[in-house]
């Protein structure tokens, strides 16, 4: 069969690759269906497959399984922890002292080695013979079991695509088995997040990347030279700008409950990582009695769909004729996305802590805002919202103006009657944040990627 067909391995790891590269039509993994002289081998865990099965139908897809992430042993472990913090960002910063999620107590134990980690990234990842060839040669040798070798042995693929480049162990596993046949590789980040986080020892030989946000992390705090990243656009917003996946104001109203000329603060919680959304809402609840924004206001409640306890959280507000609450995931299935971008795209302004669908709003020009306080409470910085502030990804953003700040209530109270009255208030802003993390919305990001992969192939 390989004959004159071209044979490219393409990694799917989790449901956000799933989505952005898979899930929509005219995605990625549509685009490379279309090309019959390629012959693509989708790998994958053996638990996603009935989920995954349906969207790999094509003539030329072949599926594997494997079974999961192995067990690390004892030097694996420590030279893992070795080489993930050879950068320290105030990302990896706020990993080692902090922590990220606050829903569980600080674990004291974990934390002790934070001056490790300090010297790790400040000093010992400041030396390219160390990142660039020590770390990658003890990783051959401390990481052997090869796994994965079968399915090179198998195909003998002309190109690696790694649409989530990290160093979760199937993906960095999948590069590292490349590297030792010389085989090419193209990879992606598999969010606008991740280069900040954690030292990856391997380089795919063309990185493709959403935009400028994303491209800065990786020649900043990865080594990449300039001439090996591209910026191609993120492929998911091909499918977020369609004019056809929005129905109607009245429509969407209707569906929800509410009255045609009821004007909506959408409320989307950021689940485990921050505790006091309830608070946040409770108080947006309360101006509106109180006539704050004026007549016919209305709140949606996105819980964290991940986060099965944020029902709970949010229980005191069902039945309140004032509020929707949408549970509906973002990733799963086409109609969920729809869900989703009407959800957005309707909402007058949103309000959210620091979290990623703060960006995603710029793609529908929503004005948003981050409610960087404790809502009723004054917490330790240890659980308290205000620490994700410190995340490099958003100290990159935060100086475009795009999203507002409320350090306090009242300065909450003030961002969104100030959206309410002006909707247009930092449009250009947003734009301008769009394209430093999403790249073009112009529909176009899946073919760009498409032939950057051709390309190398």
């Amino acid at each position: 069969m390989h004959g004159k067909n071209k044979t490219i391995f393409v990694s799917i790891p989790n449901i956000t690759v799933y989505r952005n590269f898979c899930l929509f039509p005219g995605s990625v993994m549509d685009l490379l269906a279309r090309e019959k002289d390629l012959r693509v081998v989708v790998l994958m865990k053996k638990v996603d497959l009935p989920r995954f099965r349906p969207r790999f139908g094509a003539s030329n897809f072949i599926i594997e399984t494997y079974d999961g992430d192995e067990t690390k042993n004892f030097l694996q472990r420590i030279f893992f922890f070795f080489f993930s913090y050879l950068i320290f960002t105030e990302t990896t910063k706020l990993i080692s002292s902090y922590g990220v999620r606050a829903d569980k107590p600080r674990p004291l134990v974990k934390y002790w080695n934070y001056p490790i980690k300090w010297v790790l990234g400040n000093i010992l990842g400041k030396s390219k013979y160390l990142t660039e060839k020590l770390v990658p040669g003890l990783y051959f040798k401390i990481f052997n079991d090869r796994r994965f070798g079968q399915f090179f042995d198998k195909y003998n693929p002309d190109l690696l695509f790694l649409p989530n480049v990290c160093i979760w162990p199937s993906d960095l596993e999948f590069l590292a088995e490349a590297k030792r046949r010389n085989i090419r590789t193209v990879g992606a980040p598999g969010n606008w997040d991740h280069l900040s986080k954690y030292f990856i020892p391997f380089k795919p030989d063309k990185l493709l990347v959403w935009a400028r946000q994303v491209k800065y992390e990786a020649m900043k705090y990865q080594n990449y030279g300039e001439n090996t990243v591209k910026m191609v656009g993120a492929p998911q917003i091909d499918f977020m700008v369609k004019k056809e996946n929005i129905i109607s104001r009245s429509e969407f109203l209707k569906k929800i409950g509410f009255q045609p000329e009821d004007r909506i603060i959408n409320f989307c919680s950021q689940g485990p990582y921050s505790l006091d959304g309830a608070d946040i809402v409770d108080m947006i609840l309360k101006w509106i009695k109180k006539g704050e924004f004026g007549e016919n206001v209305r709140v949606i409640i996105r819980p964290h769909p991940a986060a099965i306890f944020e029902k709970e959280k949010y229980r005191p507000f069902v039945g309140n004729p004032l509020v929707y609450i949408d549970a509906v995931d973002s990733w799963s299935s086409v109609p969920n996305v729809q869900n989703f971008l009407n959800v957005i795209n309707h909402s007058d302004v949103l309000v959210t802590t620091y979290s990623s669908i703060a960006t995603e709003a710029s793609i529908l020009d929503r004005p948003t805002i981050i409610a960087s306080f404790d809502g009723y409470k004054t917490r330790s910085i240890y659980q308290s919202v205000r620490r994700h502030k410190n995340f490099t990804h958003f100290q990159y953003l935060l100086p475009i103006g795009a999203i507002s700040v409320a350090e306090s209530a009242a300065e909450l109270l003030d961002f969104v009657k100030m959206y309410l009255n002006d909707p247009a208030k930092n449009m250009e802003k947003r734009k301008k944040m769009c394209h430093e993390v999403f790249g073009q919305p112009d529909g176009k990001n899946a073919g760009r990627i498409l032939e950057e992969i051709k390309g190398f192939v």
